[in-house]
């Protein structure tokens, strides 16, 4: 059919060939790898999806980057008329947002970038990007670590009528959770069928933690309710008590999600495009490896050291935009949750730092940016911003609305 866009990178011929490789490459990987041999079947498995990849799209590959997602943006303006954007980003979209205001500024009437994405982290500028894969130099890992902390402090502040995991105070859930992981690291519990063991649940709590509610569309997150409700079910299961048969929310673990959609759109790989394509990753199997340790040796076990696996993937972008930062004069708008377990809020200071005029709000609250959960106060600041072109005041600071927990 005449008139279409060339298709997404697709790593597989259909959804089914995508299925059957996750299955058999992926189905024996544990949650979180930490002993050799694990470390090097998680690298192993990644790197022969990145060849699978790179031999099925590899011509479409060399044209993905976010300064081509910046020149498409820009094409979308002129399509439609418009004279200048204002521009709302959040994530990854945070990083295209800087991009786009950077290459094109005269384009630009407002920027809100939610949830941010450190440029230079990302272009690899930084003294890390040498020993660091990509989200590590982001400091995701210490995002979700302290995500998972607060999450305990918090449950345990509301007590059981809020949480069902809370003990008698926050120190004491704290505890609780960390009695759980030790007697789970000893002996996995079967629930639902399913063996859940330290690092299974581990890999779930931190990869549930970025809605504090459900979401339609983001399924995976179901919520700080159900999580608690879901470890409080694993603890109960780990005393040898009996645990009432009702489907938990799915964990999330290391496995790539397949895709869900009738036409097929392949998950695997787009994200890899970009990442892979343009921000510096190591380059040999005991470099992944390196950088693993060094994750768990500042931010203990977690699930990122391999978000940004990139051996294998021998595609480059080739027009990339990596800097500067200061092109751009307009006042940029960045917002940060306290406790985003994706793109810490150090990654949202990093980002109003880097920028030429970057403007931070801080936002005490829980989850990954502020659109996905709203605040109030935040909201309000938003819409001044992006209407009227009126920043909050240096050091402005939204509290929560409600606890996380409140339904």
């Amino acid at each position: 059919m005449g008139g279409g866009t060339t298709p997404v990178v697709q790593c597989f011929d259909s959804e089914q060939a995508e299925r059957d490789f996750v299955d058999q490459t992926f189905s024996d990987l544990t949650s979180i790898p930490v002993s050799p041999s694990e470390l090097a079947q998680s690298i192993s498995a990644r790197t022969r999806l990145n060849q699978r990849c790179v031999r099925r799209d590899g011509r479409l590959m060399a044209h993905v980057s976010t300064a081509d997602n910046a020149r498409d943006l820009d094409l979308l303006r002129a399509a439609v008329g418009e004279e200048k954007i204002s521009y709302y980003g959040t994530s990854y979209g945070t990083f295209l947002g800087a991009t786009y205001i950077n290459m094109f500024p005269q384009r630009v009437r407002t920027a809100v970038l939610d949830g941010a994405v450190s440029p230079r982290a990302w272009a690899g500028t930084d003294r890390d990007a040498g020993s660091l894969t990509t989200f590590l130099r982001i400091g995701s890992d210490h995002g979700a670590a302290d995500t998972v902390k607060a999450f305990m402090r918090e449950c345990g502040r509301v007590g059981a009528a809020g949480c069902a995991f809370a003990d008698r105070s926050p120190a004491a859930t704290r505890d609780k959770w960390d009695k759980l992981l030790a007697r789970l690291a000893a002996r996995p519990v079967t629930l639902d069928g399913q063996s859940v063991d330290a690092r299974s649940l581990l890999a779930y709590v931190q990869g549930a933690l970025d809605t504090t509610r459900p979401v339609p569309g983001f399924e995976r997150f179901p919520g700080y309710v159900a999580v608690a409700q879901f470890v409080q079910r694993v603890w109960t299961a780990a005393q040898g008590r009996s645990v009432a048969s009702t489907q938990p929310p799915a964990p999330a673990s290391l496995t790539p999600a397949t895709a869900s959609t009738s036409t097929y759109t392949t998950s695997l790989g787009r994200q890899a495009a970009v990442v892979c394509g343009e921000s510096p990753n190591p380059a040999t199997p005991p470099g992944y490896a390196n950088a693993a340790r060094a994750s768990y040796r500042r931010a203990g076990p977690n699930i990122w050291p391999f978000a940004a696996l990139c051996r294998g993937w021998s595609v480059k972008s080739a027009n990339r935009y990596l800097g500067p930062w200061t092109t751009a004069a307009l006042p940029v708008l960045v917002i940060g949750n306290t406790f985003d377990p994706a793109t810490p809020y150090s990654s949202s200071e990093r980002m109003a730092a880097e920028l030429a005029n970057g403007h931070l709000l801080s936002v005490d609250g829980f989850g990954h940016t502020v659109l996905l959960n709203p605040n109030r106060c935040a909201q309000d600041h938003v819409a001044s911003y992006l209407i009227d072109g009126l920043l909050p005041p240096a050091g402005a600071r939204c509290a929560a609305d409600a606890s996380p927990f409140a339904q």
